[in-house]
């Protein structure tokens, strides 16, 4: 296994405990790291994984952005229907989640569109 997917699946561990932390902050996993620890290892893990990248920056696969897109969106639904309360005001109520989702379909649909432009120009 790459380092690079190691460092890639921890990224998205502790995306993952944050987004706990913010909606359960009385958990035990909120007790032991803090958000500001958990930013801090995200940080770091980021860090890391540009540093060890030799080649130039890559750009993010289309799967992978979706699939991306798709985790943070339904990690915020999930959470949100087993009974927490986000402490940055993330809800179906607030405004700024349907801002936030509305951006994210263009964006799709932008990725969507280029993907289809990209294919047509290979053949």
């Amino acid at each position: 296994m790459k380092l690079s997917t190691i460092l890639n699946f921890l990224i998205l561990v502790f995306f993952t405990l944050l987004f706990v932390n913010d909606f359960f902050p009385d958990t035990a996993i909120a007790a032991l790291l803090t958000k500001k620890i958990i930013l801090l290892l995200l940080v770091v893990l980021v860090i890391s994984q540009i540093a060890l990248d030799t080649d130039r920056f890559k750009k993010m696969s289309k799967k992978a952005y979706v699939g991306l897109t798709l985790y943070t969106v339904g990690l915020w639904i999930v959470l949100t229907l087993l009974g927490g309360q986000s402490q940055i005001g993330l809800s179906f109520t607030s405004p700024l989640f349907y801002i936030i989702v509305v951006l994210l379909g263009f964006d799709l649909m932008r990725i969507s569109r280029q993907a289809k432009r990209e294919q047509t120009e290979e053949k």
